[in-house]
């Protein structure tokens, strides 16, 4: 880093390579790093480290180490160290990793994988190329979800990386006027009549405490895995809030308090019912009858079978799930004409686009909406 004078008398700083690393092939030039100096230290050493890079790499390391600096294998490898990846769920991450893994192994014709190829060399063409091959999965079939996540995770780790090395990475934005398809399914909910039919189908299998779950996931809207393995006796009513409901949402890391009574009525008398008749076998509420070894909590796994199972005995058709219960609960606040910013109160939601796919259309929800209609038609034409 060096200092020159401005005309005002102020210090301006610059930063240059070496002449013979131009020479080399490096293709940062003369960079002004500003009049504040420790912004200009930062920046200096960051610039320094790139140089540092590039001479421990060169070409032949690079072909190597396809973690090397500047490749698509790099850039996921250092997004997943920055605060946007580090603050996700323990529950998220995973998928996530999973996803940007798909596109690091994508075959070109070349015969390299994606991920060796060098990030300035992303087109907006390329991205359109690894999107068609994302696509596509092993079977031939069309797997949307998978593919949007995948090439959605590629654009955040471009913008949040580009930001950090702006030199590594082409001035064109590839991304810019891309368009993700979709032909998603909305997950089907179950009704409050399908809900309770499998909470009884389970208690009279022997799992009493198991037919607690497709209850709480449809009246307190919590995602099946919460309630198996971290909804305890002690969320329920405790001494500092006894008429409240203590839930945490596992996979955004919030915690919520419901209440469970206002001036002395019950607001889920159903579930209060259901528990009272539940002997406590454990600090958590959902375990097993232990009647094959210790009392301890359902995998989701089993929990899965016995529903298949129950599911069954009771009659019911496919889609009645845990996790549809959950749906069917939140489609039940928007019968109930809840506004977009109650039902995230109550679901633990964080924005109206994640609870807008759990409430789905209903043709309840139509006669409420025409009704409201005509009723503003009639006070119209009445003026």
């Amino acid at each position: 880093m060096t200092e020159r004078r401005l005309a005002n008398g102020k210090a301006a700083y610059y930063w240059h390579p070496n002449r013979r690393d131009v020479a080399a092939g490096f293709s940062l030039t003369c960079e002004r790093l500003g009049t504040i100096y420790a912004a200009a230290v930062e920046r200096a050493q960051q610039l320094n480290r790139t140089l540092d890079d590039w001479r421990a790499q060169g070409e032949k390391a690079l072909e190597e180490d396809p973690t090397r600096f500047g490749t698509l294998a790099w850039m996921f490898a250092d997004f997943q160290q920055t605060r946007n990846f580090q603050r996700l769920g323990e529950r998220t991450k995973p998928g996530y990793r999973g996803a940007m893994e798909r596109i690091t192994e994508i075959k070109t014709k070349e015969g390299k994988r994606c991920g060796d190829y060098l990030v300035k060399t992303l087109t907006s063409l390329a991205v359109d190329r690894i999107y068609d091959r994302l696509r596509i999965g092993k079977n031939g079939q069309e797997i949307f979800r998978q593919a949007n996540l995948s090439i959605w995770l590629l654009g955040r780790a471009w913008r949040t990386m580009r930001r950090r090395y702006p030199h590594v990475f082409p001035e064109v934005d590839p991304f810019e006027g891309f368009e993700r398809e979709s032909k998603t399914t909305a997950k089907p909910a179950a009704t409050r009549k399908e809900a309770y039919a499998l909470s009884k189908a389970l208690r009279q299998m022997g799992h009493p405490h198991l037919g607690l779950v497709p209850l709480v996931c449809f009246e307190w809207h919590q995602r099946p895995e919460n309630v198996l393995a971290h909804l305890c006796w002690s969320d329920v009513r405790p001494a500092r809030r006894a008429n409240f409901v203590r839930l945490e949402h596992h996979k955004t890391g919030q915690e919520s308090w419901l209440p469970l009574e206002y001036r002395g009525q019950k607001l889920f008398p159903e579930i209060e019912a259901y528990l009272a008749t539940l002997p406590r076998l454990g600090a958590t509420i959902v375990v097993t009858p232990g009647t094959r070894g210790p009392r301890r909590p359902y995998s989701e796994v089993y929990a899965a079978y016995l529903v298949r199972k129950a599911r069954r005995v009771a009659g019911l058709p496919a889609h009645v799930t845990l996790d549809t219960c959950r749906h069917g609960g939140m489609t039940e606040l928007g019968d109930a004409e809840l506004t977009e910013q109650e039902i995230m109160s109550v679901s633990g939601h964080l924005t109206p686009e994640s609870a807008r796919l759990y409430v789905k259309r209903t043709e309840r929800q139509q006669l409420t909406a025409i009704r409201k209609r005509r009723r503003w038609v009639k006070k119209s034409a009445s003026e």
